[in-house]
């Protein structure tokens, strides 16, 4: 195994090592549950306001394209 060699598996066992050591630690993993939750939340309100511009929007493309037809002679 050559030098290089041994610093690639050196450097795998310690990020494995790190990763292993970390313990959880519950407050910070609450708080940011919580900030992702405040985030989807305000993203859901965003969707949900963009959905009710849509459909009066749509709305009220719908209405207009009725007068048009109305209005508009019919052409065989």
């Amino acid at each position: 195994m050559t030098e290089q060699d041994t610093e690639v598996v050196d450097a795998e066992v310690i990020e494995d090592a790190e990763v292993a050591q970390l313990p959880p630690n519950p407050e910070m993993l609450n708080t940011r549950m919580d900030e992702l939750r405040e985030q989807i939340a305000q993203i859901t309100q965003i969707i949900n306001s963009n959905q009710k511009q849509l459909d009066t929007h749509m709305a009220a493309f719908n209405w207009y394209a009725q007068q048009l037809e109305a209005v508009t002679p019919e052409q065989e």
